[in-house]
């Protein structure tokens, strides 16, 4: 009596389903994509084309009768008994079959020949291996030949008039010898979509190099799709295959390390099938004895071990990954020799990426110059450092808080401003003073007292100290600008050598590429700051802090660019910063010689005194008459200027009289 068995090796793709039942090619119409539906019913079997097919044709073309179809059912049989679904002939040069490879339901393979009484033998000894289709592949000259990883892919690709071949025995299955049947061939490798099947694929390129006149790898696109089946299944065409042809390289870039710089932190993530491993490098030196980084080791991101290591020391890089090994919960199969291998990659180019991101470029000039880009203008500029220095007790720190809190807020009340997020780190003072401060600052600004600014208090510390604490902050919180108070606190040694100089300078520079900072003065002299001129060297702009009290309390600071790169002539300016008895109660430009002390020490050219005064007007205007009038000077020289300088503009005429206003 005929079993199922007999019906399904008769027919082509089959492929068991989770309820029991198949589905396979329909032999009655030209079916590419499996589209019969094969099912056991009491006694009989159930065949449903979804093409349309009648089950007369679909039993005409097998070469069964109707009766065939009723039977004992196969679920009578021993549970679990394997079927035999198919039987993959493997012939020599001449087309001589010399054994077979033989799939089973549920699916497991065995090999088998014929001995001298023509009966099946379950073994391979003494045997010849050769590759599928060997035969064919002799007659091959100038086609391609697609190698897969299995006879059900190779005989997929052959149903669409492709040449395909494989090795008996699946990942693993090559031998040098077979290297030979395709000497001179042009091969396309299409290895399966996980760590054994590129691992033969890599088996094979290398064995064929040399050997095949052409070597061609394709990884099949698609997240699901693991082989040349699940890529036909899903739709694929065979023939579009020459479009997906890639170099031979690509199959082995896979091994190296794919560096990407995260802040400060050189990450690799390597997906093992369904394992993710992450390898992580900080804190990366050059020292005396080699290159020593903080190297962390996850797998689905969870952290399974880390040490500060020598990562030029095999023991030191064996040792973390043994430690990391023994954590790892996986049912992918990775041993602990895949985890060394995949530590030395990544520790073997990391020094070399690490000084990769700096490397000369071919730059050209800007063809249209943009304008600059400012913060806070003309004090912050975009992608630049500011310092601001003057003696202890002259109003730095509420210079840099109305400042920040401006920035901050993207307060236009004082400044043009851009808005950006803001971390100050506050070293020199209590968190209860900045607090007290931070509430009066937002007062004047005509913000609420409470609106907060992310401030880092760590008083008594050192910027050393707060560092990583910093990245961490700036990466969550998308920081656009950090600000120090003060240099002082660096923690980077004696500020006056000049490598110390430059240490906070790059401390700054790599925590944020906006950055502003508050020095101090030397006893001797308030002109220059406190330390090595390496500090003002590594700022865009640096800003002298000036102050005079008032004998009601005003204070009067005087801000004056003394250096500047590329951003141009900026006149000094002063403010007055009033107090009563809860502290700073207004912020305001100062009176034309309100201050005179700190006047004094303002260039007296006849262009910047008329551009203070108009400025600091409130209407923003004056006429030629009033600015003579006001500093004695001549008023047709006054005139001129206004007119001719194209610092001014025309604002308006009352009779006579015209009023002008500074040109932005």
């Amino acid at each position: 009596m005929p079993t199922l068995n007999d019906l399904l090796v008769k027919l082509h793709k089959v492929k068991r389903q989770n309820d029991g039942s198949f589905m396979a090619c329909c032999p009655a119409h030209d079916d590419k994509l499996p589209s019969l539906h094969v099912s056991l019913k009491d006694d009989a079997i159930l065949l449903k084309c979804f093409a349309g097919c009648s089950t007369d044709k679909i039993v005409q073309a097998v070469g069964i009768e109707m009766a065939d179809l009723f039977l004992k059912p196969i679920a009578t049989a021993p549970a679990q008994s394997p079927i035999i679904v198919t039987e993959y002939d493997y012939k020599d040069e001449n087309g001589k079959i010399l054994y077979q490879v033989v799939r089973y339901l549920p699916k497991s393979f065995r090999q088998r020949h014929r001995n001298g009484n023509n009966e099946w033998i379950w073994n391979m000894d003494g045997v010849k291996r050769v590759l599928y289709h060997l035969d064919e592949l002799k007659r091959v000259t100038s086609e391609t030949i697609y190698y897969t990883e299995g006879e059900k892919d190779a005989d997929n690709l052959w149903n669409w008039g492709c040449i395909a071949t494989t090795s008996p025995g699946g990942a693993n299955s090559w031998r040098d010898e077979f290297a030979d049947s395709l000497l001179g061939k042009r091969v396309v490798l299409i290895p399966h979509k996980d760590t054994a099947g590129l691992s033969y694929a890599k088996q094979i390129a290398n064995s064929l190099t040399g050997k095949a006149r052409e070597l061609r790898v394709i990884l099949l696109p698609g997240d699901k799709v693991k082989d040349v089946t699940d890529w036909l299944d899903a739709g694929g065409d065979a023939q579009e295959l020459s479009q997906l042809e890639q170099d031979i390289e690509v199959l082995f870039a896979s091994d190296k390390p794919a560096y990407r710089q995260i802040d400060s932190v050189v990450q690799w993530d390597k997906k093992i099938d369904s394992l993710l491993l992450t390898f992580k490098a900080e804190k990366i030196s050059e020292e005396r004895t080699g290159i020593h980084a903080r190297v962390s080791i996850f797998g689905q991101h969870e952290s399974l071990s880390w040490s500060y290591l020598n990562i030029e020391r095999r023991e030191d890089r064996s040792s973390l990954a043994t430690a990391a090994h023994s954590t790892l919960k996986t049912d992918v199969q990775y041993a602990k020799d895949d985890m060394r291998k995949d530590l030395d990659s990544f520790c073997a180019g990391l020094w070399e990426f690490y000084l990769s991101r700096y490397v000369p470029e071919e730059m050209s000039g800007d063809e249209t110059p943009k304008p600059l880009s400012f913060l806070l203008k003309p004090y912050v500029i975009e992608s630049g450092g500011t310092i601001v220095f003057a003696p202890p007790g002259r109003g730095k720190s509420f210079t840099a808080l109305i400042w920040l809190v401006s920035i901050d807020a993207g307060c236009q009340l004082l400044w043009p401003t851009q808005q950006r997020r803001v971390l100050f780190i506050n070293l020199e003072r209590s968190g209860e003073s900045v607090k007290r401060r931070l509430g009066m600052v937002n007062r004047i600004l005509g913000l609420p007292p409470t609106r907060r600014l992310l401030t880092l208090n760590a008083r008594g510390k050192s910027l050393n100290d707060v560092m990583p604490a910093c990245r961490k902050a700036i990466l969550k919180y998308g920081i656009g600008l950090i600000a120090l108070d003060s240099i002082s606190r660096a923690g980077v040694g004696d500020l006056n050598e000049n490598q110390s100089g430059n240490r906070v300078i790059d401390a700054l520079s790599s925590l944020c590429p906006t950055w502003l900072a508050l020095g101090h003065t030397s006893r001797a002299t308030e002109d220059h700051m406190y330390g090595s001129v390496m500090q003002d060297a590594g700022a865009d702009i640096c800003v002298q802090l000036s102050s005079q009290v008032k004998e009601d309390g005003t204070l009067g600071i005087g801000w004056e660019i003394t250096k500047q790169n590329d951003i141009g002539f900026y006149p000094q300016k002063i403010y007055a910063l009033e107090f009563n008895e809860e502290g700073l109660k207004n912020f305001r430009p100062a009176k034309t010689f309100e201050f005179p002390n700190i006047a004094g020490k303002r260039p007296t050219d006849i262009m910047t005194t008329m551009i203070e005064f108009i400025t600091n007007r409130d209407s923003g205007m004056a006429t030629a008459s009033e600015i003579a009038a006001e500093f004695g000077f001549d008023r047709s020289n006054v005139s001129r200027l206004l007119n001719q300088s194209g610092k001014f503009i025309e604002t308006k005429k009352e009779g006579k009289a015209v009023y002008y206003s500074v040109k932005v």
